[in-house]
């Protein structure tokens, strides 16, 4: 899985917010953007930034960008003050993000945070996802951990499991939570692993943990997002996206930017929203009409 080309699927990219470019405070609209996510009620794409070079201290450096559908920057600090917002995603009109404290819940209309919702012994807590009723779910990378939050409630922790493997990216359908892990860790707390990252798939009724695709390695996974049967990862090493069908053929969509992380997608239009680390860009991709 290293092609030279750039683009190997037939889709329209768009690089939104070139690294570099400059607010009035001189400082850059994007610092280590971590999670993309679409938010179809206010029709805006809204992106983490750890700030201070990929900093995960709790500086009150990071912050939320907001960008129209088209990557058209709408508001640069949409909320500020943060510490190193990582994962994203929203029920209704309020938009959660990890953050080191917990989880912020905030209020789209006002963007203000209304409550920290803390994740008790978490060591790297990373994505989040809702379910339909609301219920989050956010991966603790380091401590092979899943939380669970009922809404209104505070956050428990749901599944610990060494077979979580570095748990990253997280997408609920139905009664399963589908998981793109990192791999398992040579040592704790190290980014080393003993092999990479696979897709696992986690029953929420009673909890049973399944992997996907023969147990098959797809890589060091960051992002996960469905579109029809496809699932779309990240792969933040190599810094390429991935397509994998349901019978586990994978394909490379794009390749060639290193540190690809949480993707977001506009299920509406069929837009993944791609946040660049290292190049602190938005990297939009449409995908063509009539392709999965």
């Amino acid at each position: 899985m290293h092609p030279t080309k750039t683009l190997l699927l037939p889709l329209c990219l768009t690089l939104a917010t070139p690294g570099g470019a400059a607010l009035a405070d001189d400082s850059p609209h994007l610092d280590a953007p971590e999670s993309a996510h679409w938010h179809a009620g206010s029709q805006s794409w809204y992106v983490s930034s750890l700030g201070g070079g990929m900093s995960v201290e709790r500086d009150g450096i990071g912050w939320i960008t907001r960008f129209s559908a088209d990557g058209q920057l709408l508001e640069a600090r949409w909320i500020n003050g943060l510490d190193a917002p990582t994962g994203l995603t929203s029920h209704g009109n309020t938009l959660y993000a990890v953050d080191r404290a917990g989880v912020l819940e905030i209020d789209v209309g006002t963007h203000r945070v209304l409550r920290t919702i803390e994740l008790p012994g978490a060591i790297t807590p990373n994505d989040i996802a809702a379910a339909a009723d609301g219920t989050l779910y956010v991966s603790d990378m380091a401590g092979n951990r899943i939380y669970r939050i009922a809404p209104g409630q505070d956050a428990e922790a749901w599944l610990q499991d060494e077979n979580l493997e570095g748990p990253n990216g997280l997408w609920v359908e139905g009664d399963l939570l589908l998981v793109a892990t990192w791999g398992p860790a040579k040592a704790p707390g190290s980014i080393e692993t003993t092999r990479p990252g696979r897709l696992l798939e986690v029953n929420l009724t009673n909890r049973q943990l399944r992997v996907l695709f023969d147990g098959h390695s797809i890589g060091h996974l960051d992002g996960l997002v469905r579109r029809g049967e496809w699932l779309y990862v990240t792969d933040w090493m190599v810094g390429t996206v991935l397509r994998i069908s349901s019978s586990g053929a994978v394909q490379t969509v794009l390749t060639g930017l290193p540190g690809l992380a949480d993707l977001g997608i506009d299920t509406e239009n069929g837009a993944l929203g791609i946040p660049a680390m290292r190049d602190n860009r938005l990297v939009l991709l449409s995908l063509a009409e009539g392709s999965p």
